[in-house]
């Protein structure tokens, strides 16, 4: 097998990594983080009261569900699903939350490398 060629172990590797991400953001989105400064953030968005708490809540669920998926149900549409929604994410971010950009942390930046993982798994189911 060609040095190129990624191995099944790194894949998998791939996915857990991935996993992990979604997985931990959603649970901290549960409570962990502080509620009321997510609801803060969410107010930048224009989500208010109900609003805001079935976004928050319902966005941590989605982020619990890709985490569990992307171990237990590797498919093509799961990356595509899951890039669309890093992509949403960050605009979102830039256009109501512009001083991410400006982080020492490089909170936005962070996305680049989930994007580049999630177009190594596609690429690779894509030749199966």
């Amino acid at each position: 097998m060609s040095s190129q060629t990624i191995q099944t172990r790194e894949l998998f590797l791939i996915r857990i990594v991935l996993a992990t991400i979604w997985v931990m953001t959603g649970i901290l989105s549960f409570g962990i983080f502080p509620q009321q400064e997510s609801l803060q953030l969410l107010a930048k968005v224009g989500l208010h009261g109900e609003v805001a708490l079935f976004a928050l809540y319902g966005s941590a669920s989605l982020d619990v569900l890709l985490g569990i998926l992307t171990v237990t149900l590797p498919k093509i549409w799961l990356w595509r699903i899951q890039a669309a929604l890093v992509i949403v994410y960050s605009i979102l971010i830039a256009i109501f939350l512009p001083s991410y950009w400006l982080h020492p942390f490089a909170p936005i930046l962070k996305n680049l490398p989930i994007l580049l993982l999630l177009w190594i798994l596609h690429q690779h189911q894509r030749g199966e």
